[in-house]
C-alpha cells in the first residue's frame, strides 16, 4: 500500500468519525438527496450452519442487530426490489431508504436472520443460487473453504500442486506460498486464472482426500426450499442469483441465460411469486458484462444488484445497483457515512476519499 493510499483512508476513517459520533451524518442526511443504500452480506454468524466459512462472509448477530437499528433511526427499511421502486420518486419519500441484501441462500437467514428481522419490525431481500437448493451440490469455492479450515494453505496448495496438470497455475500458487500470501493468492488464482475444468477436478479430489460428503456439506450450509417458503411467507423478498454462481462473463450470452432464467423459473416453481430482482455472482464489473445487463432487462427484473460499493438514486444504473459490503469487520461510522450520502458530498467538492 502506497503512502498516499494509506493517507487516503486515513482522512477517510478520520471524516466518518467525525460526522458519526458528532450526528453531523443526520445533517448531511438532509441535505443530500434521497437514496437507497443497499447492504451485502452472506452470512449470520452459527457455527452450526457456516463454521468453516472464512471471515468476510460472516456477520455476529448481536452486531448486525445493533446495525439496523442504527439505520432505523434515521432510515426506512426495505426490500432491494421495493426500494428500487420508490427511490424513483425521491420527493415522495420522507427518509432515505436502506436494504439489507443477503447472498447465495444461507441456511442461518432462516435460522438466524429472520428471527432478528423479525424483532426488529425490519425486512430483507436474500438471492438465492438453484443448485445447493435444488440438487445439493455446492461450488469449488466452498469445497476449497471446508478444506483449508481443515488443512491450511500451505498444505494445500502443495497438494493441489501434486493433483493437478495444470502446470501454470501451480507455479503461481508455488509463488504465493513463497510471497506470503497465500490464502489471498489462493483464491484470486483458482477464480480467475486456473483452467476451470482442471480445477474443480482437483478442488474435488482434495476434498473427497479428506472424506469430504458434498451432499451433507450442502445440507449443512444451505436453507431447504421449504425455509425459503417460510421466509418469502414472512414478506423476504427472494431474488435470483443464478444456478451455479458462475462468473457470468465467462459464458456466451446464450449460457448466461441458462443461467439467470433457469434459476428464474426455478424460483418461480417452488415459491409463491415471481422474483423482482437479479444479483450477479460475484458482482464486480469484470464478473459479469453488457450480456449480462441485457439478459437481466429481456427477463424482466426490475432492477440487478452488483457488488461495487455506493450508494444509488433515481439515476442509477438500473442493471448496476451498488452494494455495500458488510462482515464482522465492517465499520458502522463508515457504513452511515455512505448511507447519509458523507462520501457522495464530497464527491460533488470534487474529493473522492473512495477505498
Amino acid at each position: 500500500m502506497t503512502a498516499k493510499h494509506k493517507l487516503k483512508l486515513a482522512l477517510r476513517e478520520a471524516y466518518a468519525r467525525t460526522l458519526f459520533h458528532t450526528g453531523l451524518h443526520r445533517v448531511v442526511n438532509r441535505l443530500m438527496p434521497r437514496r437507497l443504500t443497499i447492504l451485502m452480506g452472506h452470512c449470520v454468524d452459527a457455527p452450526a450452519h457456516n463454521a468453516h466459512f472464512p471471515r468476510d462472509m460472516k456477520i455476529g448477530a448481536a452486531k448486525l442487530e445493533a446495525w439496523l437499528r442504527t439505520f432505523q433511526r434515521d432510515y426506512e427499511l426495505v426490500t432491494v426490489a421495493d426500494g428500487w421502486k420508490r427511490i424513483q420518486e425521491p420527493r415522495a419519500l420522507s427518509k432515505s431508504l436502506v436494504a439489507l441484501s443477503m447472498d447465495d441462500g444461507y441456511a442461518d437467514n432462516r435460522t438466524e436472520l429472520l428471527p432478528l428481522l423479525q424483532k426488529l419490525g425490519a425486512t430483507a431481500t436474500i438471492y438465492l443460487e438453484e443448485r445447493p437448493l435444488e440438487e445439493r451440490r455446492i461450488t469449488w469455492t466452498h469445497k476449497l473453504f471446508w478444506t483449508l479450515d481443515r488443512s491450511g494453505p500451505d498444505e494445500y496448495i502443495r497438494r493441489y500442486g501434486e493433483l493437478s496438470s495444470d502446470r501454470a497455475t501451480c507455479e503461481k500458487l508455488a509463488a504465493a506460498v513463497r510471497e506470503g500470501r497465500q490464502i489471498y493468492q489462493l483464491k484470486r488464482v483458482l477464480k480467475y486464472e486456473a483452467d476451470p475444468a482442471d480445477r474443480d477436478r482437483t478442488v474435488d479430489a482434495i476434498f473427497r482426500e479428506r472424506s469430504g460428503d458434498e451432499a451433507r456439506l450442502a445440507q449443512q450450509m444451505y436453507m431447504s426450499w421449504e425455509q425459503a417458503r417460510e421466509l418469502e411467507q414472512a414478506g423476504v423478498e427472494l431474488g435470483v442469483h443464478t444456478i451455479s454462481h458462475a462468473i457470468l462473463s465467462r459464458l456466451d450470452a446464450d449460457a448466461q441465460r441458462a443461467e439467470i432464467q433457469g434459476c428464474q423459473r426455478r424460483l418461480a416453481e417452488r415459491l409463491r411469486a415471481p422474483a423482482r430482482t437479479l444479483a450477479y455472482p460475484w458482482g464486480r464489473r469484470w464478473d459479469y458484462n453488457a450480456d449480462s445487463c441485457a439478459i437481466a432487462a429481456e427477463s424482466r427484473f426490475e432492477c440487478a444488484v452488483s457488488s461495487h460499493a455506493g450508494t444509488n438514486d433515481a439515476r442509477a444504473k438500473r442493471w448496476e445497483l451498488k452494494r455495500i459490503a458488510i462482515d464482522d469487520d465492517a465499520r458502522l461510522h463508515l457504513l452511515v457515512t455512505e448511507a447519509c450520502g458523507g462520501f457522495d458530498l464530497l464527491r460533488k467538492l470534487g474529493v473522492d476519499w473512495s477505498e
